[in-house]
């Protein structure tokens, strides 16, 4: 199991925890398979990430790397590295790079 960002979220994921708002209320409970309905709702909901049975950040960010090639890495790193300041123990600034770097990614693999 891990935690997914709700843009990482896919239909025919299973989630390993109950998916709970900011309340605690149970929103959609462990084991369900997520369709797409699902995950717009979540993201309605304000839900940011949920727990999904085998998945795993960092593998699903590697695959994601080998379909872009180094040089444009190599671009969109160099870009985000003149706009952030160095975010090395500090897990807000980690995690906002992290974002803007996957939708750059995202990006460059679109066009």
């Amino acid at each position: 199991m891990g935690i997914l960002n709700i843009n990482d979220l896919k239909e025919g994921m299973t989630l390993a925890a109950d998916v709970k708002n900011k309340h605690g209320n149970i929103m959609i409970k462990q084991g369900m398979t997520l369709t797409e309905k699902h995950i717009m709702l979540l993201k309605a909901w304000g839900i940011t990430d949920a727990d999904v049975e085998g998945a795993d950040r960092d593998r699903l960010h590697q695959e994601e790397m080998r379909t872009v090639s180094p040089e444009v890495i190599a671009a969109i790193e160099n870009e985000l590295n003149a706009i952030f300041p160095p975010v090395d123990g500090n897990e807000l600034m980690s995690e906002i790079y992290r974002i803007a770097r996957k939708l750059k990614i995202r990006q460059a693999m679109e066009s």
